[in-house]
């Protein structure tokens, strides 16, 4: 097996539940989340490091995956260099072997987050749980998740459209949400519907979020505000995009889905999207299909994390270091 060593400073996030049995395991590459192992074939950090880290991993085996859009997080220079490789949306970021992806990020649907500080998380669906399931009973007809949180401009922009579909649809659109109608687990607000009204904060090429993935685990028609290029990553019969920046025309689009029916004529369309989302753009899968290259020779490593400088030098050597993570101060 491939051991690959997975760091991430999303601690809360139960990650393990997205592979097969909860075991750890894609493939041929068994991952080790947030473990203190001492040797690597491959290290991924997926967004940052929580507390420092270091291992005996070749430098040139090194990926970095980020978790945040530009307009949350910036990755500068001197973070990036340190990864041999990077997966990220951003594509301003200059780095010799930048990849301009869809990065993984996790799923929401199926847990509960009980103490984000402390990393406590209940899991009540899992990947195994996600594959067995089939079209659910829909006794409700739409749903939207937003939050009263309004400190970017997407978040503004995103709860001044929600509450236009409230005062337009009325008793058709549930809403739910962070200072709104609070759900502990995102199932409940999405698998009873037909559709889901899905909308991301921030709208870049590659960057399409849980908001969507959750939406197609949770067995419900996607009605999308986000992802310029999403028709690279899912058939057009999975899902219908929407602009909120025209309202007028996003609810007649709306309209349309409902008057025609689609979540019954999307079915198939569904289950396939259900699908891609667990095999084909799961983090772990995106990781595997990352490592199917020779594994070189080791060295210790130390790589810092935040926007601090690592110690990080020749990482196209071959043979393994010591490397070290640190968090940001």
């Amino acid at each position: 097996m491939i051991k690959v060593k997975l760091s991430t400073d999303f601690t809360y996030e139960p990650i393990i539940r997205q592979t097969p049995g909860r075991r750890g395991v894609w493939g041929d590459c068994q991952f080790y989340i947030n473990s203190p192992i001492d040797d690597c074939d491959y290290w991924v950090v997926y967004n940052g490091v929580s507390q420092p880290e270091n291992a005996y991993c070749s430098p040139q085996n090194t990926i970095l995956i980020t978790g945040e859009p530009p307009t949350i997080t910036d990755y500068p220079a001197a973070y990036t260099r340190q990864f041999a490789r990077v997966v990220t949306c951003h594509s301003h970021i200059s780095h010799p072997r930048l990849i301009l992806n869809q990065t993984g990020l996790s799923w929401h649907t199926g847990r509960v987050l009980v103490d984000i500080k402390n990393g406590h998380s209940i899991i009540n669906r899992d990947y195994d749980d996600f594959k067995d399931m089939h079209t659910l009973p829909k006794s409700k007809l739409m749903s939207v998740i937003t939050s009263s949180k309004d400190f970017t401009e997407g978040h503004q922009k995103r709860l001044n459209f929600v509450r236009r579909l409230k005062d337009y649809f009325g008793e058709d659109i549930d809403v739910f949400g962070r200072g709104i109608r609070e759900v502990d687990d995102k199932w409940d607000a999405i698998s009873p519907y037909k559709y889901h009204i899905a909308l991301e904060n921030s709208v870049y090429p590659h960057y399409w979020t849980e908001k969507l993935a959750d939406v197609y685990l949770s067995g419900a028609y996607p009605i999308y505000y986000g992802c310029p290029n999403l028709e690279d990553y899912f058939p057009g019969s999975s899902y219908t995009r929407i602009n909120i920046d025209d309202g007028e025309g996003a609810i007649r689009t709306i309209q349309e889905c409902i008057r025609e029916g689609r979540y019954e004529a999307s079915l198939d369309g569904i289950i396939e999207a259900r699908n891609m989302v667990m095999d084909r753009y799961n983090l772990f899968a995106l990781i595997a299909e990352l490592v199917r290259e020779p594994t070189a020779t080791k060295k210790r490593i130390v790589v810092a994390a935040g926007q601090s400088v690592s110690s990080v030098v020749n990482y196209q050597a071959k043979a393994k270091e010591r490397i070290s993570f640190y968090p940001q101060e």
